[in-house]
Order: structure tokens, then sequence, then C-alpha cells
């Protein structure tokens, strides 16, 4: 089973409400929101008291990807949002075991996030902690970001090396590449610009559906 993730980050911040009464009628396993301070790019997303609102107005659960510094800190504001999935970025972290029991006692499942030149292997020691690991299928640059076809393969080491854990994609995920992450072992998909550039954001997300759906060889 694949599940899809809407990014909210790429949506027309003009018209959230207005998207976020669209998502309430689809099917999908979480609103994902990434909260950056220009700490991995130079961009500044949502704050806690946008992060709030949509809690607020959303039926969905909410997954996290904390693109920031100092994320620990954030985790006592988020946590009464009752967050399915936090993610922290690997690159971010001096003790990352411990970042991950502070996640765990938000009641969100605990997982990192990687950039793409940042190797997964290295955390093995993690694999017990871990519930899912993050894999930025494009440089995080904010804007015209592209797949990388080299994640794929990095999408597939990390099945592998941590088979207790559930993978996520995220980075011009779009139809093209889609089956391809999904054959790697990719179970997450976040869905950004590929959902929210169409007019018809149900259309667009049952074409994911559709190529999840389909059997692979």
């Amino acid at each position: 089973m694949v599940y899809l993730h809407p990014s909210l980050a790429s949506s027309d911040p003009l018209t959230l409400g207005e998207t976020l009464s669209s998502l309430a009628r689809l099917k999908v396993s979480s609103l994902h929101i990434d909260i950056e301070d220009t700490s991995f790019i130079n961009n500044i997303t949502f704050g806690m008291k946008t992060v709030t609102a949509i809690a607020r107005e959303t039926q969905h659960c909410l997954s996290f990807h904390l693109m920031l510094a100092e994320p620990r800190r954030w985790l006592t504001w988020i946590a009464p949002l009752k967050p399915a999935w936090i993610f922290l970025h690997a690159e971010a972290l001096a003790n990352p075991s411990e970042d991950l029991d502070a996640i765990r006692l938000t009641g969100a499942k605990a997982g990192l996030a990687f950039n793409p030149a940042t190797p997964v292997a290295h955390y093995r020691y993690l694999n017990k902690q871990l519930d899912g690991l993050l894999i930025m299928t494009s440089e995080p640059d904010g804007e015209g970001q592209r797949f990388i076809p080299a994640m794929s393969d990095k999408v597939a080491e990390a099945a592998r090396l941590f088979p207790k854990a559930e993978i996520w994609a995220d980075g011009g995920v779009d139809l093209n590449v889609a089956s391809t992450l999904i054959h790697a072992g990719a179970r997450h998909l976040v869905l950004g610009r590929a959902l929210f550039a169409e007019n018809d954001i149900a259309y667009a997300l049952r074409q994911f559906q559709d190529e999840s759906d389909e059997p692979k060889a």
C-alpha cells in the first residue's frame, strides 16, 4: 500500500482555507507541513499561528517536516496538535537518538529526513528507533525542485538497510517518477507542485492513486 501526502507549502498561501476545504473531501494519508527557517533553504514557510489554524480546520492527520536549525524546541508547540509523524533533518542533529525519543513523547511517529548528499548508512545504529526515513529526492532549494534519478537508488538502500521503517520520498515527485520510487521501496509519497499546480486537485490526486494501485512487475 502506498500513502499520499499533499504538501501544503506548495499550495497557494492566499487560498489556504479553500485548499483545506477541497482536501477535506479527498482521501489522503496526511497533510504534510514543511516548517522552514532558512537553515536549509532560502525560504520561510509556516509559523505556529498558521499551523495551529490548519490543525483546527482539518480532520486529516498532520505530518511535519522540520527544516530547522534547532528543531527540538518546536516539539512542545507541535505536540498539542496531535501530529501523526514528525521528521527532523539528520544534518541538524548532534544527538539524533535523544531527538527521536523526544519526538515519540509527542505521540507522533519518529523519523529522520535526509538531504540528497547525506548517506543513510551512517544511521543504521538507530534502526530500532526509527519509524520512518524521509529521503529528499530533489535538492531542497525552495523552487524549481527537480527529481534526482539517483535518489531512487537511495530509496532502495534505505528500504534495505531499515526493513522495519517506512520510507518516504519527498521532492520533485510527479507521475513520471512515482512508479519508480514505489518500485524502489517508497511507501509514502509527498506531493507538492505536481498536485497543487493542477486546477483540479481531486483529479490530480486520483492519477497518483491509480499509479500507486497498479501492479508492479
